[in-house]
């Protein structure tokens, strides 16, 4: 197809097309016999993407990288949430002290108190970011610690084993290499090496996938205490209070409230004082 058709497919503009193509996210072909450019259906779902990322105010070197594939899609989105997120913070409050200043004096302005204010603002968002960061990276770190799956058969030998791990892997699009069979066999599932073993419950055989090498689990430079503040988040004792706090209310009742206060209190102060600690 030639560009005027490709502009009408994709609604963008043939400068912005030839932009893209300068910018080598686009590669055409050219048509030996007159030498124009050829665009094919794969240069027209590049160009969506191109469109649906720069939409999303990723830069045309980041689109790059992902066109590329020197940086999974995945992996680039989630650095770029977290850096809209800050973004997201930072105008919050310079939202919230253009309203404050707009009902005060504009010609009396206490300069040193609102940089002060701002400065709290954005030191208090900062923690906040690191910490909810910090919070990905562990729970991440834990499910790349160990897995469970259930596999179609009992997994009576190496060869069944083999089988089953194989298919795992299929099925998540991951790249699988055995480094020793057997009933305890050892393999890499992209890149990171775990040993399986097999386990029987009331459903059958389960097969539990351990990490050989856990402190390269991506989680090494978190502190211990925030670490702990996370295990509490994700442990039972937390939703216990949810189930207390959802009954109190549902009931509307004093005495469960006060059951619930006794429960709670203790606990939410502990945690809040780790917060500013937990660096």
């Amino acid at each position: 197809m030639n560009i005027n058709e490709l502009e009408r497919l994709t609604g963008i503009t043939k400068q912005n097309i030839r932009f893209y193509e300068k910018k080598e996210l686009l590669h055409p072909v050219r048509n030996p016999e007159n030498n124009y450019r050829e665009y094919s259906e794969e240069d027209v779902t590049t160009l969506k993407t191109i469109k649906l990322l720069r939409k999303l105010d990723l830069s045309v070197d980041d689109i790059r990288s992902v066109l590329s594939a020197e940086i999974s899609l995945h992996t680039l989105l989630e650095q770029h949430l977290t850096e809209l997120q800050s973004r997201q913070q930072k105008l919050k409050s310079c939202i919230d002290v253009c309203n404050d200043l707009l009902q005060a004096d504009t010609e009396k302005i206490d300069l040193d108190k609102t940089l002060k204010r701002m400065t709290q603002i954005e030191q208090n968002g900062g923690m906040f970011m690191s910490i909810m960061e910090d919070y990905k990276r562990y729970t991440v770190a834990q499910r790349k610690r160990s897995f469970s799956f259930q596999p179609d058969t009992m997994v009576m030998n190496s060869g069944e084993f083999l089988e089953a791990l194989f298919l795992y892997a299929n099925e998540n699009n991951q790249d699988l290499e055995i480094i020793r069979e057997g009933m305890y066999p050892v393999f890499k599932l992209d890149g990171v090496e775990y040993r399986a073993e097999r386990v029987f419950g009331r459903f059958g055989a389960t097969v539990r996938c351990t990490m050989t090498h856990p402190e390269e689990s991506g989680d090494a430079n978190i502190s211990e205490k925030r670490k702990l503040l996370y295990r509490l988040i994700n442990g039972p004792y937390f939703l216990l209070l949810a189930v207390f706090i959802f009954m109190a209310v549902d009931r509307q009742n004093v005495g469960w409230a006060a059951v619930v206060a006794l429960f709670i209190f203790p606990y939410l102060i502990w945690l809040f004082r780790m917060f500013p600690k937990a660096r």
